[in-house]
């Protein structure tokens, strides 16, 4: 893993652990080929790690059968091998290759989102929602983050709801 250097901190300083309980990880699926449909859809099972200070990075691991889409039939068939093949790829990996300071609080992570052993280059625009206390007295950091890539006929847009933990 590899990141830019930034002259300015646009994540706060330490190693932040997602908290999966507070996070939320989503998807939005739009299909263009003979059907024309669109699904939505999250992940429960997830993990990931946020570096913040001078060299910002962000990774994490999505547990493929964790995928949701409120529908049993539609979501067994989403991890068959027919997509995402669960069984032969059972995760989802994202991993940063640099972050972009913009204004204020806001970044953008580049980086590479890999999807049954195929990377996908990913921008994410993200924001810094605000850091402070939790109520059980540990330091969290919220991050919003969206972005898209094509994956054939489909565009896939991502969202993430992150609430992390300070390591101590």
């Amino acid at each position: 893993m590899s990141s830019t250097t930034i002259t300015r901190e646009v994540i706060p300083a330490g190693a932040w652990v997602v908290d999966p309980v507070h996070t939320t990880i989503g998807f939005q699926v739009t299909d263009t080929s003979d059907l024309f449909s669109s699904i939505n859809g999250r992940f429960t099972q997830f993990e990931g790690r946020i570096e913040g200070g001078e060299q910002p990075s962000l990774t994490g691991t999505i547990q493929v059968e964790s995928l949701r889409t409120d529908n049993e039939q539609r979501d067994a068939h989403l991890i068959s091998p027919d997509f995402l093949d669960a069984a032969k790829h059972p995760e989802i990996r994202f991993e940063t290759t640099s972050v972009e300071p913009l204004d204020g609080e806001r970044f953008t992570a580049h980086g590479n989102l890999i999807v049954k052993d195929t990377p996908f280059e990913v921008e994410l625009e993200a924001r810094v929602r605000g850091q402070g206390q939790g109520k059980a007295g540990d330091e969290r950091v919220l991050v919003d983050a969206r972005g898209s890539f094509d994956w054939g006929t489909t565009t896939v847009e991502l969202t993430a709801a992150v609430s992390a933990v300070k390591e101590v």
